[in-house]
């Protein structure tokens, strides 16, 4: 589940700057772009957060699990 979120960020933020730059090329408001941009950004770092728990004692050094 953390990569299924990982690719729906990617592909919003790549989604996102497609249509950015059609709205530089015609002139247009950039508030969608931006806006899926920064919630492919989100939705990245979610399954990055995910994937990797932030106190995983396996990858840790030896003189951490030592004490």
């Amino acid at each position: 589940m953390d990569l299924t979120i990982f690719m729906t960020g990617t592909s919003f933020f790549g989604a996102g700057f497609i249509i950015l730059l059609f709205c530089l090329l015609r002139k247009k408001q950039l508030f969608v772009p931006f806006l899926l941009m920064g919630a492919g950004v989100l939705l990245c770092f979610a399954g990055l957060v995910l994937s990797s728990p932030l106190t995983d004692s396996g990858n840790a050094p030896v003189w951490v699990k030592v004490l």
